[in-house]
């Protein structure tokens, strides 16, 4: 088993050198799909979580009466209240086109207008030539697992990550192969992801996060905390969105280790890490936005410049 530290060093491979030759953008426009009346925090969190990684912009699409709430959060956000708009798809097409990677679910809903328009969303994405042809990787974290589907994605270049917690990893599990799961294994993981075909990587979160592809299973050792309050997740999946980005660029494998498996990887220690430092500085009274605010400290911590 390739340990921890082993792991840090190929993770860091991942990491695009600073140059003053690059352009804004270049190092990650990230979008972020989610956020609805009573889920504003959510999407913030992913979206400056992405920010924080190392991306250069981040778009937030949500519903209308969710945008001005998350645009006060933070001035760094682009946030375009189209999600529930009637004609969605065609609003959102030129500037889905404008990204490198995409995370879905973060404060979503599970009304029926939000799970349509992720669900055209994917349909969208996975049958149009141009995101086949970037491999742009999509990160599926909270109720856009819902719509997930063993033909959402069959035939899609692109990376998908799935981000479940064990609730939902057992509603994913009993839905799409009929097992109940209260207390998911490694082999329950692994069936899930032969259900499912296609170029996936499933992170189970946990005590510890199982991180698994077709080709094996490994697990994130890197500690945390007992400390479990909300927005935890969407931190994952939005740090995650820029490890992915980073990730696809890659040409070469680190061993026997996919690209995309380093980029979980390193997201989930980066979460676990942030989350550490933050726990030992606030205790019980840590909040989500004490984890965020150290994001920059764990990171250089971590991966250094």
């Amino acid at each position: 088993m390739t340990s921890h530290i082993n792991m840090m060093n190929k993770c860091k491979t991942l990491l695009p050198i600073l140059s003053h030759n690059l352009h804004k953008g270049q190092s990650g426009r990230i979008g972020v799909i989610g956020g609805c009346e009573e889920y504003t925090g959510a999407p913030y969190y992913a979206a400056i979580s992405a920010l924080r990684t190392g991306a250069d912009l981040v778009y937030v699409f949500c519903f209308k009466s969710a945008a001005p709430v998350i645009k006060s959060y933070s001035p760094e956000l682009i946030v375009l209240p189209y999600l529930d708009s009637p004609n969605c798809i065609d609003r959102l097409k030129p500037w889905l086109e404008k990204l490198h990677s995409l995370v879905v679910g973060p404060g979503l809903g599970t009304s029926p207008i939000a799970q349509d328009a992720v669900r055209r969303i994917f349909e969208h994405i996975s049958r149009e030539s141009n995101f086949n042809n970037k491999r742009m990787p999509i990160i599926a974290d909270a109720d856009s697992l819902n719509v997930i589907e063993p033909e959402t994605f069959r035939f899609y270049n692109g990376c998908i990550y799935l981000t479940p917690n064990v609730h939902e990893l057992t509603k994913l599990s009993s839905r799409l192969i009929g097992r109940q799961t209260y207390e998911p294994t490694v082999t329950d993981v692994q069936a899930l992801m032969n259900k499912l075909g296609g170029n996936y990587v499933i992170v189970l979160k946990g005590a510890e996060d199982v991180i698994a592809n077709i080709r094996g299973t490994l697990v994130c050792t890197e500690p945390g905390s007992a400390r479990r309050c909300g927005g935890q997740g969407d931190i994952l999946a939005g740090s995650m969105g820029t490890f992915a980005y980073w990730a696809s660029k890659q040409t070469h494998y680190c061993d026997e280790l996919d690209p995309e498996v380093l980029a979980a990887y390193a997201a989930s220690a980066l979460t676990r890490h942030t989350n550490k430092i933050a726990f030992k500085a606030k205790g019980r009274n840590m909040i989500t936005t004490d984890i965020v605010e150290l994001l920059p400290n764990a990171f250089q911590t971590l991966f250094g410049n």
